[in-house]
């Protein structure tokens, strides 16, 4: 007994490691802009009221099933080829996070319910490297296109469940705004992974120029 008690964290050690997630947090979340919501809104307003449009067919479930898929391989493909040419923990994670979400858009067995795992259990990760992941997490755009993609998918939940069944012709386009929203999840993580050398690179030249100008 007394060694199971002797081995615990303290409870200001659990308080400290706490308060360190939630600033991590808050220290993220302050980089967000509501602004990318726009686009899956957009979508959803569109789907609704163009379905007479011919473009509405390609929000169809058989479609979105070959594109979410794409996308997210294109992504991981990507995410892999930065860890190994650039190295480093966020290129690390980016990997693990879309293969995870290309597991689950494949369906493999486990992990449609897996998936509320792995997700929270990667974001505890980064948090534990948080320092690692500057500048990335500085940056309102990578940060909103990474959240945007998680408020996104979180949408596709709502859809799912039938949340939205009050609103008109619900049934005619649920499926078409669910899976459609998920690949636009999808398209918004592999713009975060295309675009992150481009902001590393930003930022390597002004920590450049702001050591020069110190000399």
């Amino acid at each position: 007994m007394n060694s199971l008690t002797s081995s615990a964290a303290p409870p200001e050690t659990v308080d400290v490691i706490r308060a360190d997630h939630l600033k991590n947090l808050r220290e993220v979340a302050g980089n967000f802009s509501p602004w990318i919501l726009l686009l899956p809104a957009a979508l959803c307003a569109w789907i609704g009221t163009n379905s007479t449009s011919p473009w509405w067919e390609y929000t169809l479930k058989p479609y979105q099933e070959f594109y979410g898929p794409l996308v997210l391989a294109v992504a991981s493909t990507a995410a892999i080829g930065l860890w190994l040419s650039l190295r480093g923990f966020y290129y690390r994670w980016l990997t693990l996070l879309s293969l995870s979400l290309l597991c689950r858009e494949i369906h493999f067995q486990g992990t449609s319910t897996g998936i509320y795992f792995v997700i929270p259990l990667l974001f505890w990760y980064a948090s534990l490297h948080f320092r690692e992941l500057q500048p990335y997490a500085g940056s309102r755009l990578l940060v909103s296109l990474l959240a945007g993609a998680f408020v996104t998918y979180f949408f596709t939940i709502t859809v799912d469940r039938a949340v939205w069944k009050f609103l008109p012709h619900h049934d005619h386009w649920r499926n078409n705004i669910e899976e459609t929203l998920e690949t636009l999840g999808h398209a918004m993580i592999l713009a975060t992974i295309l675009l992150s050398p481009i902001y590393r690179h930003s930022a390597q030249n002004l920590a450049d120029e702001g050591r020069e100008d110190g000399c």
